[in-house]
Parts: C-alpha cells; structure tokens; sequence
C-alpha cells in the first residue's frame, strides 16, 4: 500500500494532523500559532540560536519524547509561563531548553499512570473504586 504524501500546508495544521505524522514544521507552527494566540505576536523571532538551533531543538524532542508528549508539555508550558516586556514571545529554543525539563516528567508520569489504568481495566477487570485506591 503506497504511503500517502502530506504536504507542508497541511503539516502546519497541527491541531487536526494525527501525531504520527508531526514532525519539527508542526510543532514550530504550533508554537508560532500559540505566541500570536496566547500574546498577540505578530511576528515570530527565534531564539538567539535562529532557526536551525529550534529546529534541532525540536527534532531531538520529538525523537526523545514522541509528538503527543511534547504537544502536551507546549501546551502546558503556554498556559503558565508569563512574559514580560523584555522577554515577549515564548520561543522553541526556550521552551524546550529551559521549560521542557521540568514539565516533560509530569507528562510522561500522567501518560504512564493512565496506560497502567487502562492496561488493569482491559487485562484485570478492576473496578474504578479499585483503580483509584492503587493510584
């Protein structure tokens, strides 16, 4: 069966493109989305390494982590960092320098719990009040 050919544009909807197919374009899209949502900026400027540092940045993430944790700890890392007049956009090199190791844990933690949960429903049968006492 031929794979089929996703085109940059359709890449850079990374909030209907299924996360096996994400790669760096979506998640730089995502954030430049996020900054002009969450900050009103208009214009993004990377991070002092460029472009090609946020790229890196982002695809070593990517191999690292998968799509579905690190679109989770973007997410997070815009709904609580706060910028300031000096510093105001969120940038990729920032995000996953500085931001991505203390929240990536979390996620990775919350995704583990809930495979175990719902590995235990599928395979022992447990009820909810048993699921919530192992947790």
């Amino acid at each position: 069966m031929p794979t089929r050919k996703i085109t940059a544009e359709q890449r850079k909807d990374w909030r209907t493109l299924p996360l096996a197919d994400w790669n760096t374009l979506t998640v730089m899209t995502q954030i430049i989305d996020l900054n002009r949502e969450r900050y009103g900026i208009d214009v993004y400027i990377p991070a002092a390494g460029g472009y090609r540092f946020e790229q890196g940045v982002i695809k070593r993430a990517l191999t690292l982590y998968g799509s579905e944790a690190l679109r989770e700890t973007i997410e997070r890392a815009f709904a609580e960092h706060r910028v300031t007049t000096q510093y105001p956009q969120l940038t990729a090199g920032f995000l996953i320098t500085y931001i991505l190791p203390r929240i990536m844990p979390q996620v990775l933690a919350e995704a583990k719990r809930k495979e175990r949960v719902e590995s235990a429903v599928v395979n022992g049968g447990m009820t909810a009040e048993e699921i919530a006492g192992w947790l």
